[in-house]
This record gives structure tokens, sequence and C-alpha cells, in this order.
């Protein structure tokens, strides 16, 4: 998906605004509708997102922020239909960073945090110019139209992968956490497999003896133990201080 976005941004986007739309004009605001929307996105799904499958709406923004920008600009030569796609793909996409990102830190390792996002980073820095220089070909080979018909459906593809791999079905699971009720506002919560979810019963009395266990005896051999009202006489005695008859005891004086 990185590659298709860096084909758009880089070559198809300039070529359809230099030759359908207003050229430069048409660029800067069709990127800042869809940066706007991107922020919009994001706060969004920062304020109510945890009440909703994180799978869900991943997979709906994941569509909704790709494929069709190309579609409209394929089919339109105007530029108000695309300006509204870019904003509300723009607020799709913003909501995908912090689903992924999220993930990661529950997922991850301290130790190995960094490794991981630097493999995720490199991975997805590497398709970007195998993208811009795809894009090219096909404006070359295909004119703008198809090239943006095939980007488009290639981006299209690629974000079906939530609903295909079987993976992309633990994206709700949360390692280690146990079922959390009572908080205002808070959404389901799948725990993980091997995690246990350890609840506490409202009104649930502590657990007695169990019925039919007799109490342990003293080990073979071992003296009886005796009463603690004997113990407590014993430490009495040893701790009292000792008073003579004729008063108090005074400090002998020194040689």
């Amino acid at each position: 998906m990185n590659g298709t976005d860096q084909g758009w941004n880089a070559v198809l986007l300039p070529v359809h605004a230099e030759g359908e739309l207003s050229g430069a004009p048409s660029i800067g605001l069709l990127t800042a509708l869809f940066g706007a929307g991107g922020l919009t996105g994001a706060l969004l799904y920062g304020a109510v997102g945890h009440r909703f499958s994180r799978r869900a709406v991943f997979t709906v923004c994941v569509i909704l922020c790709g494929a069709p920008r190309f579609l409209i600009a394929a089919v339109t030569g105007t530029t108000l239909p695309l300006a509204v796609t870019m904003l509300l793909g723009g607020v799709a996409g913003g909501v995908l960073n912090p689903i992924l990102t999220t993930v990661i830190y529950e997922r991850v390792p301290d130790r190995l945090r960094s490794r991981v996002s630097g493999a995720l980073t490199a991975g997805c820095e590497f398709a970007m110019p195998v993208g811009g220089l795809a894009a090219g070909l096909l404006v070359e080979g295909a004119g703008a139209t198809g090239a943006l018909l095939a980007m488009g459906a290639v981006f299209f593809l690629a974000t079906l992968s939530p609903l295909v791999f079987p993976s992309w079905r633990t994206l709700d699971d949360v390692p280690g956490a146990g079922a959390v009720q009572g908080l205002p506002g808070a959404g389901p919560v799948r725990v993980a497999p091997g995690a246990e979810a350890v609840r506490q019963v409202p009104g649930a009395e502590p657990a007695g003896p169990v019925a039919g266990a007799e109490p342990a005896g003293p080990a073979p051999g071992a003296e009886p133990a005796r009463p603690v009202a004997h113990a407590e006489a014993v430490r009495a005695d040893l701790v009292r201080p000792q008073v003579s008859s004729s008063g108090p005891s005074r400090p002998t004086p020194g040689p």
C-alpha cells in the first residue's frame, strides 16, 4: 500500500491535475484535504475508537482510504468529487496508524520493539520507490486513466488482506488482559489465547475449606504444639524486668 501511495503522490496525482484539473493549485488543495482528514480521523479514533472492534474499523478504513480516489480520478475530470473523496479517505487513513501502533506496543516485547519497528519501517519504505517507478511506466504505456485503474486495483487487492488472512482475526485480542467490567464506555475486549480472565464476582464469599478434607496434624516424631496462651505467658516472663524488694537498683560507680 505504501508503494501505491507513492505512485499516487509522485506520479498519478500530478499527471491527473495537470491534464484534467487546474494544475498546482488542485494538487495543493487535494493534499491539504487529505492531511486534514488524517488528523481528524486520528483524533476521532482516539476519542471513541475503543468502543468498536479494531478489526472491523481497520478493515473498513483501509478499504476507504485507498482505492476510491484512484477510481474517482479515473472516471471524473473535476475537482469537487475528488476533493470529497480525498477528505473522506484522509479520515479513514488517519485511523490506521493508531491501531497498528497500539498492536505493536501490545504484542512486541520491550527488548525487541526497536528491531520490529525498524523492520516494519524498512519494508514499507522499500515498496515506495517500486510504486513510483511502476506508476511512471504505466502512465507511459497505458495512459493516465489506465495507470489509475491498474494502481487502484492493486491497492484494492492489498486492502482485502484483513478479510483474507487469518492472522488479522486476532487484532482484537489483548495479550494477558483479563475481563474488564464496570468501565463507562468500554467496549468488548477479547482475551488472547492462553490468557485467563480473572473476574471478581460481586457478593461472592471467600472460599472455605474443602468438604471432607481433614485438618493437617503434626508430623511423625514432632512435639505437639503448645497452646497460644502458654506461649504468651512464657514470653512475658522472659521480658519482665527483675525488681528487688529494697527498691530500684542504682548503677555502680566506676573504679
